[in-house]
């Protein structure tokens, strides 16, 4: 057995070239997803209500923006394809193409904004939370040039397997973020108490800030000698219709992955702050345990993508494979925490709280951290294989899968149970667990029939 791991370890498209592109995207997404964490945390000090508006604010407008934010975040495979096909000349011109695409969602989402107040009053939360949740809304739509921006730019290290640069902005960002949280939620400083408003612009700054260092690293006079990221500003009608071509779906992919989700978590607010302030904060747990196979699915994509652009389509499937038994080693650990050591992930929600949290809430918080060490075996094969799948241009086979498995296993079934039925949280989270195995078994046969080997992204 170690004879094989120690094979398997040295070897391409084995566990230590994946480790060495995934590891510094683990801690990449690592940080984002602190960022978000310690967001979430700090509201939970500052009021239930507070971290109760704060998901489906997010979420929602995480929704809005996924089609962009995925053709953004398709900029990568172009890298990393270009890369593989030793064309480097073409990686500037991605970045700029995937710029202007960027730009649509950049002027679309604060235009929908001034809607706020009517659709949270529409979904029926409480009215605190429904003013906290729309205020919050329209400070993220204006940040989402920042979002998409660092998006594409980030795909500049990320396609190339060069990801460092990333992790010392990201952590940037992290840092920046959270003295802006701490200043601006509960008015530290000399600055005024704002809440759930100062935690909205405290990601704005972060993350403007994030978006300046990227433009000064990138077109930098070096990286433009060699890849031509100040050069290659003009349009391409052609490059642009390739990456629509393969970037929507993938960006539709975002978009149905999370609108099923997002209903979700909107019919739930309806069963109380209760119920809603422990899926919130379930799910925030959740989402930070995701991050090492979040960073381990980006590292396999490019990967794939490289090895498609070189076409070396039998690497694509072994590093797949290993992606694949590196995340089962993980979940094993994970999930073993998430039912023996819940409060280890519970408390940093209540620590500066001045009064300590029902013991129903954290009963109800530790049984669901049981379904999330259920979603972690199933995440690891929708993460890997459809970013196989995506890395590789089969990214209309996932928007189609997601189109249907969306509606059918995630929103028919939440509303019978939440508003037909009226039964407990716990029915509604046994939805999500049902979707992640019905997709986990898609997307593997899906990659085991090979037919994804068969695309060209590139010219």
């Amino acid at each position: 057995m170690f004879t094989g791991f120690k094979a398997r370890w040295q070897e391409e498209a084995g566990y230590r070239q994946l480790l060495k592109v995934a590891f510094p995207l683990i801690v990449s997404s690592g940080s984002t997803s602190l960022m978000l964490f310690i967001d979430r945390m700090l509201l939970s000090w500052y009021s239930n209500e507070a971290i109760a508006a704060t998901l489906p604010a997010g979420l929602l407008h995480w929704t809005l923006i996924c089609p962009f934010f995925g053709m953004a975040m398709y900029t990568s495979t172009f890298v990393a394809q270009y890369t593989g096909a030793n064309r480097p000349e073409r990686v500037g011109a991605s970045i700029w193409q995937g710029l202007y695409l960027c730009l649509i969602g950049s002027l679309a989402l604060p235009a929908l904004s001034p809607l706020a107040d009517e659709f949270f009053s529409l979904v029926g939360h409480a009215p605190r939370i429904q003013e906290m949740e729309s205020s919050y809304f329209k400070i993220l739509c204006f940040c989402s040039f920042f979002f998409l921006t660092n998006a594409v730019l980030s795909s500049f290290y990320s396609g190339r397997g060069k990801s460092w640069t990333i992790v010392w902005i990201n952590l940037l960002a992290m840092f920046l973020n959270t003295l802006f949280d701490y200043a601006w939620i509960f008015g530290h400083w000399g600055f005024p108490e704002m809440g759930i408003r100062g935690a909205g612009y405290a990601t704005m700054a972060s993350s403007c800030i994030g978006s300046a260092v990227y433009f000064v690293l990138v077109l930098s006079s070096a990286n433009d000698a060699t890849y031509s990221t100040k050069r290659s500003w003009k349009l391409e009608v052609d490059l642009i219709r390739r990456m629509v071509k393969f970037g929507l779906p993938a960006g539709v992919h975002f978009f149905l992955d999370v609108i099923g989700f997002t209903i979700f978590i909107m019919l739930i607010g309806r069963l109380g702050i209760a119920a809603s302030a422990a899926t919130n904060i379930a799910h925030q747990i959740h989402l930070l345990g995701l991050l090492p196979l979040v960073g381990l699915g980006i590292a396999n994509s490019i990967l794939v993508g490289q090895y498609q652009g070189a076409k070396r389509s039998p690497l694509a499937v072994k590093a797949t494979y290993s992606s694949i038994q590196l995340a089962t080693a993980y979940n094993i650990v994970a999930a073993s925490c998430y039912l023996f050591l819940p409060l280890l992930f519970i408390g940093p929600f209540f620590l500066a709280r001045q009064d300590p949290p029902s013991p129903e809430l954290v009963e109800l918080i530790s049984n669901l951290l049981k379904f999330v060490a259920l979603f972690t075996f199933f995440d690891a094969f929708v993460i890997l294989t459809s970013g196989t799948l995506k890395g590789a241009g089969d990214t209309k086979f996932v928007m189609r899968t997601l189109t249907l498995t969306s509606v059918i296993l995630v929103i028919v079934p939440t509303v019978l149970i939440i508003e037909v039925y009226r039964l407990p949280l716990y029915y509604a989270w046994s939805i999500l667990a049902v979707n992640q195995i019905c997709l986990s078994i898609i997307f593997y046969l899906r990659f085991r029939s090979g037919k994804w080997k068969d695309n060209q992204v590139i010219e």
